[in-house]
């Protein structure tokens, strides 16, 4: 599918140099956040680059991008969520790499939503990008309680039923 959206001109310059130094064909990550949600076309800022990935692909990434990290792949656990999270700063704009992201149920059980079998490609700027279905990420944002989220994805996903791209 094509892009929906653009992405701020800054962004455009710190996606390109990711996927040069990351190759989507090369390591298993998809884009996920604002930008993969905007170039899907749910209009909302883009604030940084978030890649989402698996556990083994995370520290591959890290060490390729290590003139650029500025905080090393670790565990992160907050009281509704966990995963290993580690940041860089690429042509001024941070990057969030993340693994293993975990959902807590009520019930107190972790939840996954994350199947890299069901990444989907973008193409943006003559380039292929992996990014995860909308209603996957309308599912993940619902788990982390951020509803207004929620609502701007669904209305991407109506707009682009009724073929009504952007409205």
């Amino acid at each position: 599918m094509r892009a929906k959206l653009t992405l701020p001109p800054a962004h455009t310059q710190g996606l390109k140099r990711l996927v040069e130094l990351i190759p989507p064909d090369k390591f298993c990550w998809v884009l996920t956040g604002s930008a993969g949600l905007r170039l899907q076309g749910v209009d909302l800022d883009v604030h940084d680059l978030d890649i989402q990935t698996d556990e083994q692909t995370i520290y591959v990434i890290e060490q390729n991008l290590s003139p650029f990290m500025q905080v090393p792949v670790h565990l992160w656990e907050s009281s509704g969520m966990q995963s290993l999270e580690g940041k860089a700063e690429i042509e001024g704009i941070q990057v969030e790499l993340l693994a293993n992201l975990l959902h807590k149920r009520p019930n107190g059980s972790w939840v996954s939503f994350t199947d890299f079998s069901r990444r989907i490609w973008v193409e943006w700027d003559n380039l292929q990008l992996p990014v995860f279905p909308l209603e996957d990420e309308a599912n993940a944002y619902e788990a982390m309680g951020r509803t207004h989220k929620v609502a701007l994805i669904r209305k991407a996903i109506e707009n682009c039923a009724m073929g009504r791209e952007n409205a």
